[in-house]
């Protein structure tokens, strides 16, 4: 049989199929014929922050990318290997069968330093080959590249105000809006099969990574994949007006819960934008615009990564690089098991615990608590946070983790110092979110409930582990000697 010229997608974090700009040219080119590839790459897997929890959802997601592409008359590959030995051993497959090699391999760009390098590399590798190589933007509207101070490309924002300003200014261009449109859907003509004529049996490994992380789960896993993505959306719609005020109570549902969906590439930043009907043109809504800048913070984040990969491990001001953190291991477990006697503290890293996600609002004064309060470094907080979140993504967990501990670029400034107990009062009064996670406390009133005191009937609920008004003032001694 004659097989007419073909391509391959590769998966990484675009797993989905409409709006994948890489995926879609690559069918357009060749009028359907292209199969899907995913490469797990176990030094990515060996990552000491890896998330059994997160993993088994990234394979839900898998899982329901590769029914949805079999039922469009596509194929999905999932191979145990890195993406070099993968597209090693199948070239190698296809020239001892004197099957022609494909003619073009596609894939989504991504940003973070790992996979940087490692798409360089594959680039370089392709070349070598002779196969063609077609990159396309995906799950950012805006690339960091296309971000500049001035006329000066190498001029880059440290600030996210003069930012946001640049980035709206690019959003309302002819050129960015049409990143909005939809390609039209190309049904798929091809899969392994067809391509080995049967010859050849590749051992797809997506059941068998299901299968052996499912035990390991410790949570549990939210439906995945992109048709949920796209009912998460339908939810978030009615409520979007009322987000400015409803995102900062973490009793209410206020919050999208887009982002393990973002973090898998099942929802980007175009397609949300686009089913809000966000014009560039209209007034957006007090909750609208406030949607809308949170979603430049993210790309605002991946900006400050790929110009600045560093940030991925040490602090981006360099005047905080060399802080001298107490670091005390008894009150960094007591922050992960919830036991801090600081309730709206431990409500969040009970709710993290329990769930694999926590409330924004929480998040910021959690990590407030870890580096001002207890004076840990940020990094130990940023890696449990990636071991926990479903959605943990290293671009925004680092930029909020480098925000709140005042180490980041335009970050909370050091003497600015969350009180959780002021804070529990403002964005939980009645404590509803605190009596949910913590069923210690679910006897007391609101009067006493975010500063329990001892002498009420508390079951066991642990006293404050540090006076906070003294290590606030220590706190602020530590950054002041750098």
């Amino acid at each position: 049989m004659e097989i007419k010229d073909y391509g391959i997608h590769w998966f990484r974090r675009d797993l989905k199929i409409s709006g994948n700009l890489a995926l879609s040219n690559n069918l357009r080119t060749h009028e359907g014929r292209v199969l899907g590839l995913f490469c797990f790459d176990h030094l990515f897997l060996g990552r000491p922050d890896f998330s059994i929890n997160r993993f088994q959802f990234f394979l839900e997601t898998l899982s329901d990318l590769k029914a949805e592409l079999q039922k469009q008359g596509g194929d999905l590959l999932v191979l145990d290997v890195g993406p070099k030995s993968a597209y090693e051993n199948i070239l190698g497959l296809l020239t001892e069968h004197q099957i022609p090699h494909p003619h073009t391999v596609s894939w989504n760009r991504d940003y973070e330093p790992f996979a940087t390098k490692r798409d360089a590399e594959m680039l370089k590798w392709f070349q070598e080959k002779g196969v063609r190589v077609v990159t396309e933007r995906d799950h950012l509207l805006i690339e960091p590249h296309e971000i500049f101070k001035g006329d000066d490309p190498n001029a880059h924002y440290q600030v996210f105000t003069p930012f946001k300003r640049r980035w709206i200014e690019k959003f309302k261009t002819e050129e960015i809006q049409k990143r909005l449109i939809v390609p039209p859907a190309i049904r798929f003509q091809f899969n392994w099969s067809t391509l080995f004529s049967g010859k050849i049996v590749l051992k797809d490994h997506l059941e068998l990574f299901l299968e052996s992380n499912k035990k390991k789960v410790t949570i549990p896993i939210p439906l995945a994949g992109e048709l949920e993505g796209k009912k998460l959306i339908a939810l978030f719609l009615p409520k979007v007006k009322d987000y400015g005020v409803n995102r900062d109570i973490p009793s209410l549902e206020g919050t999208s819960r887009f982002s393990m969906f973002y973090k898998n590439g099942s929802l980007t930043t175009s397609q949300v934008i686009r089913e809000m009907k966000l014009s560039h043109t209209a007034e957006w809504n007090e909750g609208e615009e406030k949607f809308v800048s949170e979603l430049i913070w993210r790309e605002f984040y991946y900006y400050i990564l790929e110009r600045f990969p560093r940030v991925e491990n040490e602090a981006f001001l360099e005047k905080y690089k060399k802080i001298k953190w107490g670091n005390n291991k008894k009150w960094f477990q007591a922050w992960k098991d919830g036991q801090t006697g600081f309730p709206i503290v431990d409500a969040g890293m009970r709710q993290l615990n329990e769930t694999g996600w926590m409330h924004n609002r929480v998040r910021m004064i959690v990590a407030s608590f870890l580096t001002k309060d207890l004076h840990v470094d940020w990094r130990w907080g940023q890696k449990y946070f990636m071991e926990k979140l479903l959605d943990g993504d290293l671009a925004p967990n680092n930029g909020g983790w480098q925000w709140a501990a005042s180490t980041g670029c335009d970050p909370q400034p050091y003497f600015r110092i969350f009180n959780p107990y002021l804070q529990s009062k403002r964005f939980d009064p009645e404590g509803v979110y605190l009596k949910k996670y913590l069923p210690e406390l679910r006897d007391l009133t609101s009067k006493w409930i975010h500063e329990p005191p001892q002498n009420l009937m508390t079951h066991g609920y642990p006293a404050p582990i540090v006076d906070h008004s003294i290590q606030r003032l220590e706190a602020m001694a530590l950054y002041k000697g750098n």
